[in-house]
């Protein structure tokens, strides 16, 4: 009897991951499941992740991997919907197909609560959900509060609120959020100029830091070589989007790692 409840709860740890305090889980007749946070569990179900997004939602400017949906819902926030797509090799093989359990979108949850526990900078997750397909796949969304006024560094260049707030500002609002990351441990794997947002606020520009997808926990302060290896992945992705430095020369960058040690 005991190795059959522990096996059970082997296979329930497995298939929800660490579900944080203020959430619940919901499994639905098809096998779906969702984790919504229990004070958005009345706005939130199963149709807002539909294998059409477009059913319940309408295209957002933000964009990850593919076009973000926006969704209002019934309290008058908005909810942007992120459908899990593989990168790299795998974007051709397996598309929106994953196979890794505990679900990404439940771990990605639970990392996005925990940083926000700690007051880092991030957005808040309202839920996250997965369809199961056939057997051991699924497909996978995350659902997150919008974050009213805010650009992704990337698109702030080319809009121009870079120029309105000042270069100087932007860079160590951004380096003094990445600093407090490396600060809790955290190696975040897809660094780049499109998963840092900007916000002007009362008290000057922030940063908020998204997408910890893969996120990898350091115990203590995160080791410098892999700081640095954050840095370069961060730099990658200047050079790839900006590659005739016009919205981020040499001396820019040098100017924002200066900042980033400062901080």
């Amino acid at each position: 009897m005991r190795r059959t409840s522990d096996h059970g709860m082997w296979i329930e740890k497995l298939a929800w991951g660490a579900i944080p305090d203020g959430f619940k889980r919901i499994v639905d007749a098809r096998g779906c499941r969702l984790v919504v946070r229990q004070d958005q569990a009345a706005h939130i179900d199963f149709s807002i992740c539909r294998d059409d997004p477009n059913a319940v939602a309408d295209a957002s400017r933000y964009q990850g991997r593919g076009v973000l949906q926006s969704v209002k819902l019934a309290h008058g926030e908005t909810a942007l919907i992120r459908l899990y797509r593989h990168g790299g090799f795998f974007r051709g093989v397996t598309g929106e197909t994953f196979f890794t359990w505990p679900p990404r979108p439940f771990r990605e949850l639970a990392i996005t609560e925990e940083l926000r526990r700690r007051g880092l900078r991030t957005v808040e997750v309202y839920a996250a959900c997965v369809s199961r397909p056939v057997g051991p796949f699924y497909r996978g969304w995350l659902i997150t509060k919008q974050l009213v006024g805010a650009e992704d560094l990337w698109s702030a260049f080319q809009s121009g609120m870079i120029q309105r707030v000042g270069l100087e500002v932007a860079l160590r609002a951004v380096a003094e959020s990445i600093r407090a990351m490396h600060r809790e441990g955290i190696y975040h794997a897809d660094l780049n100029l499109k998963n840092l947002l900007l916000r002007v606020e009362e008290h000057g520009v922030a940063c908020y830091v998204i997408d910890y997808d893969k996120a990898r926990f350091f115990l203590g302060r995160l080791p410098d070589a892999m700081a640095n290896r954050n840095l370069t992945r961060l730099g990658r992705s200047v050079g790839r989007l900006d590659p005739e430095q016009k919205f981020f020369p040499p001396v820019a960058w040098r100017e924002f790692v200066s900042f980033y040690h400062a901080a």
